[in-house]
């Protein structure tokens, strides 16, 4: 690989949850090659890194009320190639940091990007993720949401958000 430049690319993404009585359930996006994986893209241009995210989110599954929680960011990173199994393929790193935000109506409509969506709670979604990346993303969420979880009661936080 000496001698060959690596493509570097930043994204953002969010791990996004909906309530169903007293259940949890995770927003799971099937992709081309076949894995599930949390919504996410390129940054463009000038956005900053949630307005990407909520670009994607809009883009790939047609929500648009999400409220994120703050001081939830995790960041990922890793390596790939592309197009995938080509002789001529080029190695890309990718960064890309999560947000976790919660929805309020179950209906998607996917984009073409994506083969299928599944609303899972956390078992099966930790099943269902493929990279090891993913599912300390999706458990660090999941911890998040069971801390706020006794809030619930009282309602939803009253921060504009």
């Amino acid at each position: 690989m000496k001698g060959k430049s690596v493509t570097v690319e930043r994204s953002a993404g969010a791990v996004l949850f909906r309530r169903r009585g007293g259940d949890i359930l995770y927003l799971l996006l099937q992709y081309p090659q076949g894995h599930w994986s949390f919504p996410r893209g390129h940054i463009e241009g000038a956005e900053t890194p949630i307005e990407t995210v909520r670009r994607e989110v809009k883009e790939e599954a047609n929500i648009s009320r999400v409220r994120f929680f703050p001081g939830y960011r995790e960041k990922v990173h890793f390596r790939y190639q592309w197009p995938p199994k080509s002789a001529d393929a080029e190695s890309r790193l990718k960064f890309v940091v999560f947000y976790l935000g919660q929805v309020f109506e179950s209906r998607v409509k996917i984009s073409e990007e994506h083969k299928s969506f599944r609303w899972v709670p956390y078992d099966r979604a930790l099943k269902m993720l493929r990279h090891k990346n993913m599912r300390v993303i999706l458990e660090k969420a999941h911890a998040a949401i069971m801390r706020y979880r006794p809030q619930w009661k009282r309602g939803p936080a009253k921060n504009g958000s």
